[in-house]
């Protein structure tokens, strides 16, 4: 039997992106076991101490969308949060790839996790907070570099290079928040992480190849035009490997989807107009990306070909 929730209980979710306290819920009418039973028939989530869910409000079976309701129960839990991390870059509109989105990073004055699954609390260290809409959060900068810090260099350069692309952050930001952290634990990843990122590269993809290559010592100029000899432009691809003739491309495959035989005939048109200038194109799927040292024989063998 579904246990029935307090029509005002279920309003104040609502403003609250389907999330209450304890405190809350008892102020409602609904006791200790009430709450313990709504869980258990379903119709309440109980993410950490003193916090439920609204099944019917979240939206808990995506990863990123649960992730930033629990972000904004931070506030309803403690007054001194500030969020941080891959969290705080998500508070910030952020892009990100490939993390582990399974807790929310705070930051507080006290370092206390205990009974809170869902949450990761750090001390604060003085860190100055802005507005998001998920709550108070570490300036973008701070957070993409705890971001490297925390989740790996490849995740943090796809989050940098996005909001760079976007003017939302600057090498500036980027390059004195890394120095911050550059003694800490793991703080290495942010100093890489500044020297990979480029504000160009338009996808995660992109980002991807960036990494795996760099890491090899190649070096890849983005979205470089190709003219020919009268200065007509016969495209734009991803990559030039710096001071060669082979092109990389990501092959994402997105723009092929619709099947559309023109997009395709384009496409092999504009391979053969750069082949005939005398380029050597290299094209990495995400496949190879998942086996780096695969992509880094591949641009190899067509810089030793060309």
């Amino acid at each position: 039997m579904t246990t029935p929730l307090e029509p005002a209980l279920i309003d104040l979710a609502a403003s609250q992106h389907g999330l209450f306290t304890t405190r809350q819920a008892l102020r409602a009418g609904l006791t200790p076991c009430g709450l313990v039973d709504a869980v258990k028939d379903a119709s309440l989530l109980h993410p950490a101490r003193g916090l439920y869910a609204v099944q019917s409000l979240v939206d808990a079976d995506s990863p990123e969308s649960w992730h930033k309701t629990l972000a904004t129960g931070t506030a309803l839990l403690w007054d001194d949060a500030t969020l941080t991390s891959v969290t705080a870059v998500l508070a910030h509109g952020g892009t990100v790839w490939g993390t582990d989105l399974g807790k929310v990073q705070v930051l507080r004055t006290i370092d206390r996790s205990i009974g809170l699954s869902s949450y990761r609390v750090r001390r604060w260290r003085g860190q100055p907070a802005v507005d998001t809409g998920l709550g108070p959060a570490v300036p973008l900068g701070d957070a993409l570099v705890q971001h490297a810090v925390d989740h790996g260099i490849v995740q943090g350069v796809v989050s940098a290079d996005q909001a760079l692309r976007e003017g939302t952050v600057t090498m500036e930001e980027l390059r004195a928040a890394a120095e911050v952290v550059a003694q800490w634990r793991h703080g290495s990843r942010a100093l890489a992480m500044v020297g990979f990122v480029d504000g160009r590269r338009e996808s995660v993809g992109e980002s991807r190849c960036a990494v795996v290559l760099g890491v090899a010592g190649l070096v890849l100029d983005p979205q470089v035009e190709i003219r020919d000899r009268s200065g007509h432009l016969v495209g734009r691809v991803d990559f030039l490997v710096r001071g060669t003739n082979v092109i990389v491309e990501f092959d994402g495959r997105m723009k092929y989807d619709s099947g559309d035989p023109a997009v395709l005939w384009a496409e092999k048109k504009r391979e053969d107009a750069l082949r005939r200038l005398g380029y050597v194109v290299v094209r990495l799927t995400w496949a190879d990306l998942e086996r780096g040292g695969a992509a880094v024989a591949k641009v190899r063998s067509a810089i030793a070909a060309a």
